[in-house]
């Protein structure tokens, strides 16, 4: 993987921070969803609605994700897996709020494991390339992959 550029790793970084932050900030937005449900004060069909909100504008940012499309083959390679977990987080956010409306929370996908390493090796590959170039990374990217990836249905 030698041979990429500072400047095609900094071009990398500014179409995908944008869409990693939003989804990070969007997904703060289900926690207080589930632990309203799970506490009872919304419904199944007042969460499955919000839960369903927050899903379609996932669905945005799974596509926007889908779209990088680096000129360099090696950053597409690392694109490709890291867009993938878009796809698996998208796949389980319409399943909880399927869930949520059928009040049936037990049989929701198991993704949070094959997500988590598909980040990870993202993040772990992005670094090695970026060090080789000197290219600064967000200060944040090593949290990538680390915590919950997934919503929990109970809010926690």
């Amino acid at each position: 993987m030698d041979g990429v550029s500072r400047a095609a790793i900094e071009h990398y970084l500014g179409e995908v921070e944008p869409i990693r932050l939003g989804v990070n900030a969007l997904l703060d937005g289900a926690d207080p969803i589930l632990a309203a449900h799970a506490a009872g004060r919304i419904d199944n069909r007042v969460a499955a609605r919000r839960m369903g909100e927050l899903e379609r504008r996932f669905a945005g940012y799974a596509v926007r994700i889908a779209a990088v499309d680096p000129p360099d083959a090696r950053l597409r390679a690392l694109n490709v897996p890291y867009a993938e977990t878009y796809v698996l987080e998208d796949a389980y956010l319409s399943a909880l709020a399927n869930g949520l409306a059928e009040g049936k929370l037990d049989a929701l996908p198991h993704t949070q494991d094959s997500q988590r390493a598909a980040i990870i090796r993202w993040r772990t590959a992005l670094t090695v390339l970026a060090q080789r170039v000197r290219a600064p990374l967000p200060g944040d990217l090593q949290q990538a992959g680390r915590g919950e990836i997934a919503p929990s249905p109970g809010g926690s």
